[in-house]
């Protein structure tokens, strides 16, 4: 990024903005009431039990804590907005560094991808994770669906915060660990959920009209979009936004035979002390698909979808289970199956068969790669819109 002019812009904050009428977006969409109570009075979207929960276990603590100490514009419309290291307490990477979010305003201020970028993982003695922010700069090809030109693109109307991933934790960590064995210095920063809502205010900040909200991410980010993030959403924006959650290949289930790695994980991110309550089988060394489970009980108006390949190399790593391409597909084809058993119109799965390659939203394998014959970009768009198209798709194991 050294070659590029920047320029320094006003940061635009625009807090306490009240909502107005949901009405269309543009799309022919029918405007909705004032009422947000369901059939017996129950709040549409977000409970208030499930939102009083969330506050109480922490999940907001972060939120209205941070803002941009510099904001300036970069080639492709982006604009880069660094935060203040503030003596290691504001949103930093895992070695300490200077943490960034990006934006880009779209066709569209109602329409809005909050994306979170992925790049591996770090606990004790296991240092596979991307540890700078300026690593992760926004695309520089646009392709897959950062790509504006492209009409079989259903994001490129939207704007967009794009989030770097640098906190190791898959945007869900709140704990510094002491490790003298850490190549980068003596201290990981876990910071994920604060890295994380300090993205979410900006992006409530930045586009405060936002009625039709898309939180995704590829790999760790896709875990991440798939954990907290819809929560941050939902307390910055509130139950008549229009909320779909898309998890690129990020796997959110663990495998339980490599127990030290579970242990690890969950002693140096520290992301436990965030389940609410009422989410008994939520555990930080069980498989996160409960959480999930959770927010779709608790969230009548939420939407998801997961996209994955039965021999994904990457996730196959990370879990353990290169050798073992049959246990992978098995945990991830019955663990989100238990999701889309119980919720099948606001859960679906996009599983193909027989193909070891890892994400596909920011690559141009966005617009080619299929299901049983369904284009993932038409799938996708299905989605979206919450079409009847919108089906779930599992693709049977290849024969060996």
């Amino acid at each position: 990024m050294s070659s590029l002019k920047f320029k320094r812009v006003a940061v635009l904050m625009l807090t306490g903005a009240a909502f107005a009428m949901m009405g269309s977006d543009g799309d022919g969409d029918r405007r909705e009431g004032s009422s947000h109570e369901g059939e017996r009075g129950r709040r549409k979207g977000l409970s208030h039990e499930a939102e009083r929960e969330l506050r109480d276990a922490g999940v907001d603590k972060y939120l209205g804590e941070f803002t941009p100490a510099q904001s300036i514009e970069i080639e492709g419309g982006w604009v880069k907005h660094t935060y203040d290291i503030n003596d290691g307490d504001g949103p930093i990477c895992i070695a300490g560094t200077p943490y960034s979010v990006f934006t880009r305003r779209g066709r569209s201020s109602k329409k809005l991808l909050i994306f979170e970028q992925g790049g591996g993982a770090c606990w004790q003695d296991f240092y596979n994770c991307n540890i700078l922010s300026e690593d992760q700069e926004p695309p520089g090809p646009e392709q897959g669906i950062f790509d504006r030109s492209n009409r079989d693109n259903p994001f490129r109307r939207y704007s967009i915060v794009y989030m770097p991933y640098c906190d190791g934790s898959v945007f869900t960590g709140d704990n510094d660990v002491v490790d003298p064995n850490f190549p980068f210095g003596p201290v990981r920063y876990h910071r994920g959920l604060r890295n994380q809502s300090a993205a979410m205010d900006l992006a409530k900040a930045t586009f405060p009209k936002a009625r039709r909200i898309t939180v995704a991410g590829s790999s760790a980010g896709g875990v991440g979009a798939a954990g907290f993030a819809p929560f941050l959403t939902r307390m910055n924006f509130g139950n008549r936004v229009k909320l779909t959650v898309f998890n690129d290949a990020g796997p959110v289930t663990v495998n339980p035979d490599a127990l030290g790695a579970i242990d690890a994980r969950a002693a140096d991110w520290d992301f436990g002390k965030f389940y609410p309550a009422s989410c008994t089988e939520c555990s930080d060394v069980g498989d996160a698909t409960e959480v999930i489970k959770w927010r779709l009980d608790n969230d009548s108006r939420i939407r998801e979808a997961i996209y994955e390949t039965d021999s994904d190399f990457t996730n196959r790593f990370f879990l353990g289970l290169l050798g073992n391409q049959p246990r992978f597909r098995e945990l991830v084809v019955d663990g989100h199956g238990v999701i889309n058993d119980e919720f099948p119109d606001r859960y679906k799965r996009f599983i193909v068969a027989g193909d070891g390659s890892h994400t596909a939203l920011q690559v141009p394998l966005f617009y080619t790669q299929d299901a049983d014959g369904v284009l993932l970009s038409d799938w996708t768009y299905s989605f979206l819109k919450n079409k009847d198209s919108w089906i779930d798709i599992v693709e049977p194991p290849l024969l060996p």
